[in-house]
């Protein structure tokens, strides 16, 4: 999904989500408090423990339950346990979820489980605190679980149409990925004649280029050095990115939407339109997971001429800073 107008790295097009993605998409969500091994949802385990979802993690579930189910108090339940990274206050969590009637178990609305190659829903998790935040906090990546409570508790005003606020809902949620909500590597040593850059309390980049010519070769520093995998060619990677270009503005950034991009890992000149500039490739390829990235792109790493954004000048210099969160 592209994360503005004119975007200065190529990717395929996201499909359009389903209405459960965008109602859950919509929601902004805040944490309690920090996650960790010993970490326990804050809903805790009511209604939400009668609830059954048949089928193996990722695929569409067979949802089953007591019927009617009321549940005036929203309540959660592990139904398939994972092992990966714990949701926590500011992560980015992908999804796929099957909402269903309390009443009579009818499925009302359903993610696309990967049909036709659709990519998993993502939601940041930060904003005002309400249900569906608790809902996912301690939860892992690779793990099935159960919401129950009404459609007003848990959407809001953001739910399926025609559902009273007051009628029990099962929301049962595959959770596909969890990503950090910035990089937080070991610092490194900056390099000499390459810009600065800060960081915001909410790990925001911001980027103060050098009164001087741009260099003329691709020059890439490491800004802080991550503790995870390294990143392959032609792998997916989640990253957050602001662009700018040398001596003029910012461009685009993943940061303004509070919505990382998942990018492929290899230059896209020399893989039939799919991928990246082949600076911002080199950028990321070999950099470990977790890492903070500067990279200055002249022109010959850049866009070839005649294909740069009308938001790049020609002959452009480009800068990024890249947070490698995760790979998929």
């Amino acid at each position: 999904m592209s994360v503005s107008k004119e975007v200065p790295v190529r990717f395929p097009a996201r499909p359009v989500a389903v209405a459960l993605g965008a109602a859950l998409s919509a929601l902004t969500l805040v944490g309690c408090s920090p996650a960790s091994d010993s970490c326990v949802n804050p809903l805790g385990d009511g209604s939400a423990g009668l609830v059954s979802a048949s089928s193996p993690f990722g695929q569409p579930p067979v949802v089953e339950f007591p019927t009617p189910l009321v549940g005036r108090d929203s309540s959660t339940a592990t139904v398939i346990p994972g092992s990966g990274e714990i949701i926590e206050p500011g992560s980015y969590v992908d999804f796929e979820a099957t909402l269903s009637r309390g009443v009579d178990q009818t499925v009302i609305q359903a993610t696309q489980y990967g049909a036709n190659g659709s990519p998993s829903q993502r939601i940041a998790i930060d904003g005002v605190s309400n249900v569906l935040n608790d809902a996912f906090l301690c939860h892992r990546a690779g793990e099935r679980f159960s919401l129950v409570g009404t459609t007003g508790d848990i959407f809001g005003d953001q739910g399926p149409i025609g559902a009273n606020p007051n009628d029990t809902v099962v929301v049962v949620f595959d959770i596909t990925g969890v990503y950090p909500h910035s990089a937080s590597g070991l610092p490194q040593f900056a390099q000499d004649g390459m810009p600065a850059v800060t960081t915001a309390p909410d790990g925001r980049p911001g980027i103060a280029v050098p009164n001087i010519a741009p260099p003329t070769e691709l020059r890439i520093s490491t800004l802080t050095k991550g503790d995870g995998p390294i990143v392959t060619e032609g792998q997916t990677i989640v990253v957050h990115y602001t662009g700018v270009v040398w001596g003029g503005s910012v461009f685009d950034s993943t940061w303004d939407i509070n919505r990382p991009a998942d990018l492929i890992a290899q230059s896209f000149t020399t893989n039939d339109g799919v991928g990246v500039v082949p600076g911002f490739a080199k950028a990321v390829i070999g950099q470990s997971v977790g890492s903070r990235v500067l990279v200055a792109i002249p022109p010959s790493e850049g866009y070839p001429a005649g294909q740069e954004p009308t938001s790049i000048p020609a002959n452009a210099t480009m800068i990024f800073v890249i947070d490698i969160l995760g790979t998929k």
